[in-house]
């Protein structure tokens, strides 16, 4: 049994205390009970302010991997791992121009889940199953990972004496709490909460990395003394090679944007303009508020641990070492990574669940119906997922790994739908299927052939199976398309058939 120390001690009262901060915000001041009597509200919070918005796709984007596997991978690459900031970039660029037409058509129509969107376009209930099933499968590994993650780090810092398994039952337990009675308002009020701690935390670290190596002035001479061939990019057949470079920009890019979970912000928020404003607030806060801090800690650890054997939990291992009640703030600063990402994982699932699947079998039940399947969907994939968490698979793995190349696959569809006209319904579905077999095969057994990642292969395998089907099959007609399109033409247009819509639901 470890000793209560008084660093386990801290680290106890602490996480007692974050613990309490999150329900106080998820079941008092993000809960609204008029809210979540309906589909719409439950699952895409009835209208949310752009400073909510804004910080709960934030806290959604970045998981546990920025604390850990983000920083380690700039501590071993170098330079070169600055990289995420320019997808992050295209992420941004496609929340300014798909976000308002997102916004647009599912404020009209009553949109729940990306698979609202592209099958009513096609007019094709196997493709709303097709690509529900699709974006669960990738979501729900990730999601378990997040879980293990925060586990992991709980584990950590009280030195075990907060076993593994009772760490993942933790996060279980407080996130389906105010998930379960609060869905997307609660989940997204503490999202940003923990949003604004974690880059606290971040800018924390940097000062104290800073500080510790000998101050701003003289930290960067230090390090090119220490460990100069990280500021250089590596040349291939290293890391860094411009085929990874491409790869990881488009995969990580498109992904980032269509994954459910960020899909679906574009329909919660207030407004058309809401979403490009954010859209162009992000991209300079991704880059200077979090990826900087990010770089800078893990170029600069090199000079006070220039051997680091586990440079994936490298943050944690340094403020352990140097600045103890430090790494405390720095593992907090992990759970709200990590447990927002997982409520917003969740909440995603659930309206899948109960949207894509349930509402195919039962397609008049009412909003109030389909909101108790969204609730018994929180509790159902919570319990699976931690029922994963519990057990190592390397298919699980795998589908990890997959997840944003898998997501990266509807790029293809929705572009039929805004700018490919001549794409049809059948070239839609066999070019998304093909893509998501075509990158398990390119990344799971051929392992990124010819140096490119096997969703790049997905992604053209997808678009020339889509093209050749295409033109023996027969396109959407002018007509349906144009009905489709014109709520475009007045994209902040009244809520009058959005709520029609939602009523039928």
């Amino acid at each position: 049994m470890t000793q209560l120390t008084p660093m386990v001690t801290s680290a106890l009262i602490a996480i007692a205390v974050y613990t309490v901060f999150c329900l106080v915000i998820g079941l008092g001041i993000g809960y609204k009970k008029d809210v979540v009597a309906s589909a719409s509200g439950y699952f895409l919070g009835g209208g949310t302010a752009k400073f909510v918005l804004f910080f709960t796709t934030v806290a959604t984007w970045f998981s546990t991997g920025i604390y850990q596997g983000v920083v380690g991978s700039v501590y071993k690459f170098g330079i070169g791992w600055i990289g995420i900031s320019t997808w992050q970039l295209l992420v941004v660029s496609l929340l300014g121009v798909l976000g308002p037409r997102f916004w647009t058509l599912g404020h009209i129509r009553g949109y729940i889940t990306p698979a609202d969107l592209v099958s009513d376009y096609y007019r094709s209930k196997p493709f709303k199953l097709i690509m529900g099933i699709g974006m669960a499968a990738f979501c729900i590994p990730s999601m378990m990972a997040q879980i293990k993650g925060v586990s992991w780090a709980i584990n950590g810092i009280t030195n075990g004496f907060i076993d593994f398994k009772v760490g993942v039952l933790y996060a279980a337990a407080i996130v389906g709490l105010y998930v379960f009675f609060g869905g997307f308002r609660s989940q997204a009020w503490v999202d940003t909460a923990q949003g604004l701690l974690f880059v606290i935390v971040l800018w924390g670290s940097l000062l104290i990395v800073a500080g510790k190596s000998g101050g701003w002035n003289v930290v960067w001479d230090r390090l090119i003394s220490t460990a100069p061939e990280v500021l250089y990019y590596k040349h291939p057949p290293e890391y860094w090679t411009w085929r990874m470079y491409v790869s990881y920009f488009i995969l990580q890019g498109c992904g980032g944007f269509f994954a459910p979970y960020v899909w679906q912000r574009s329909y919660a928020a207030k407004s058309s303009r809401d979403m490009k404003k954010i859209a162009g607030y992000m991209g300079a806060f991704f880059c200077f508020g979090v990826v900087f801090p990010v770089v800078f800690c893990g170029l600069n650890m090199h000079v006070l641990m220039p051997s680091m054997t586990n440079p994936e939990n490298g943050l944690v291992l340094f403020m352990a070492e140097h600045s103890p009640f430090w790494g405390i703030m720095v593992t907090l600063g992990i759970l709200a990574a990590g447990m927002s990402t997982i409520s917003s994982i969740l909440v995603t699932v659930s309206s899948i669940v109960a949207i894509d699947f349930i509402g195919l079998v039962k397609p008049d039940a009412t909003s109030h119906e389909t909101r108790n399947y969204g609730r018994i969907g929180v509790l159902v994939i919570l319990a699976f997922a931690v029922g994963l968490s519990f057990i190592n698979l390397n298919t699980i793995m795998i589908l990890i790994n997959l997840t944003l190349a898998g997501f990266t696959q509807i790029l293809i569809p929705v572009l039929g739908i805004f700018v490919f006209k001549r794409i049809t319904k059948e070239g839609a579905i066999s070019g998304y299927v093909t893509g998501l077999i075509i990158t398990f095969i390119g990344t799971a057994i051929l392992h990124d052939p010819f140096g490119f990642m096997g969703g790049m292969w997905g992604l053209a395998a997808n678009a020339i199976i889509c093209a050749v089907v295409s033109g023996f099959t027969k396109p959407i007609s002018e007509e349906q398309r144009k009905d489709y399109l014109a709520p475009l033409a007045h994209p902040d247009g009244n809520s009058a058939t959005r709520d029609k819509k939602i009523k039928a639901l």
